[in-house]
């Protein structure tokens, strides 16, 4: 009898993980080449690719929404987008990234097992309440390509997106911010000032508060559960393991 909570708990770090396998992939790289994008920074195709999903916005809103990059370098990568790239045709590219990826990254799985994680996924995605972000919003009507390991790893980074828009709120509602919350983090690679300044920021960055940064995951938690009501007691056991095997999955 699993909660929504402990559902939560259970795969929010190891979804973000997934993530992180596409976004780094060699892959990746070269079709943000292809598109254009290697040459626009670090992060350009990951802004690009994440806040298209809003369409042609202004950068004030992109840095809105992804939060935690400063504004300016938003403002930055979202203009170095080329012309000829629209910003839906970005997002459509950044998961398709995730698509191709999975394709290759989920093989060790039974693909009766991702088709059920795919369809798990987009069960919680279309009962979600879109309120809780608009990166959310605007990821769910990502297009799937009807494959299962294709739909399982865009269902997957769309929940990566719901998760992190319930992050958002949640430092803020912790009183720390973003900047701050970067600084509070405790990872060996996501935190600290190297992190803070790679993503924008700039001193004099916020003394770290690790209790409220506790708070903040928390909060996230309760805010990202709500979204998992939707499952059956058997669904959600079943969401937790799928994730968990598709995380073994990723190098």
């Amino acid at each position: 009898m699993m909660t929504s909570i402990e559902v939560a708990e259970g795969t929010g770090k190891l979804i973000l993980e997934f993530g992180r396998g596409w976004m780094v992939a060699p892959a990746t790289a070269a079709r943000a080449a292809e598109l254009g994008l290697a040459d626009t920074g670090r992060f350009g195709f990951w802004v690009s690719g994440r806040a298209g999903v809003l369409g042609e916005v202004d950068s004030a809103i992109a840095a809105a929404t992804i939060g935690f990059m400063a504004p300016d370098a938003v403002h930055d990568y979202w203009h170095a987008r080329p012309d000829s790239v629209s910003a839906w045709d970005a997002a459509l590219a950044w998961f398709g990234c995730a698509a191709a990826w999975g394709r290759e990254a989920l093989e060790p799985m039974a693909e009766s097992d991702v088709r059920r994680l795919a369809d798990l996924a987009r069960k919680v995605i279309d009962q979600a309440d879109s309120s809780i972000g608009a990166l959310f919003a605007g990821s769910a009507l990502i297009p799937t390509p009807g494959d299962a390991a294709g739909d399982a790893a865009i269902n997957l980074n769309v929940l990566r997106e719901l998760r992190g828009c319930a992050h958002l709120a949640a430092c803020h509602a912790a009183g720390l911010g973003p900047h701050a919350t970067i600084m509070s983090t405790n990872d060996p690679v996501r935190s600290g000032v190297p992190w803070a300044e790679g993503f924008g920021w700039v001193a004099p960055h916020p003394a770290p508060d690790t209790q409220a940064r506790a708070h903040v995951e928390e909060l996230t938690n309760v805010a990202a559960a709500r979204s998992f009501e939707s499952l059956e007691h058997a669904e959600r056991a079943d969401f937790v393991r799928l994730v968990t095997a598709a995380r073994v999955c990723v190098d």
